[in-house]
């Protein structure tokens, strides 16, 4: 009866030892395919890289080339002609400018004489203000009879008003 015991063990043992033995060849397999990935990836690396100095050496040829070809331009431009290029090339780039950005550079140039503007108006609108207060003032202190005073204070009030209504278009229409 032994017998068949050891024989049943030694089949498990060898049956384990075969499990083992796949798993091992399995991993040495992956890790092969794993090498070789790598080595073909490194190989392919270094054709690139070789081929970078070449194509750099190309890009110089050709940037030389144009330089030359740009030198020799510029050589043939004189005097008038080259003041006729230059302005050629100021009205071209203009043009590149968008819509919006001309928009801009026109708005806040009216914007600044229509500060000017306004402030003028303002320092106007202070000074007369301050006639007014002098003139009554002076009629308090009895420099200026009442209808002097009356016909002084409505020609001030009356610029006064105009002034006013010209600052208050401007702060209307610009905001």
């Amino acid at each position: 009866m032994n017998i068949p015991i050891d024989i049943t063990n030694l089949y498990t043992n060898l049956y384990r030892g075969d499990i083992v033995l796949s798993i091992i060849l399995i991993c040495l397999l992956v890790l092969v395919l794993v090498l070789f990935s790598i080595s073909r990836m490194h190989q392919e690396m270094e054709r690139k890289a070789r081929s970078i100095p070449r194509e750099l050496r190309d890009i110089s040829h050709k940037l030389q080339a144009i330089g030359i070809n740009v030198s020799k331009e510029k050589l043939d431009i004189s005097g008038r002609e080259k003041e006729l290029v230059m302005e050629e090339v100021k009205k071209i780039s203009q043009l590149w400018k968008s819509r919006r950005e001309q928009l801009k550079m026109g708005y806040w140039e009216k914007m600044e004489a229509r500060a000017d503007e306004l402030t003028e108006l303002q320092n106007k609108r202070d000074h007369i203000k301050e006639l007014i207060r002098r003139t009554k003032v002076k009629y308090h202190k009895r420099e200026l009879d009442e209808e002097s005073f009356r016909e002084i204070v409505k020609d001030y009030q009356k610029q006064l008003m105009e002034i006013n209504v010209k600052i208050w278009e401007l702060e209307k229409r610009f905001g």
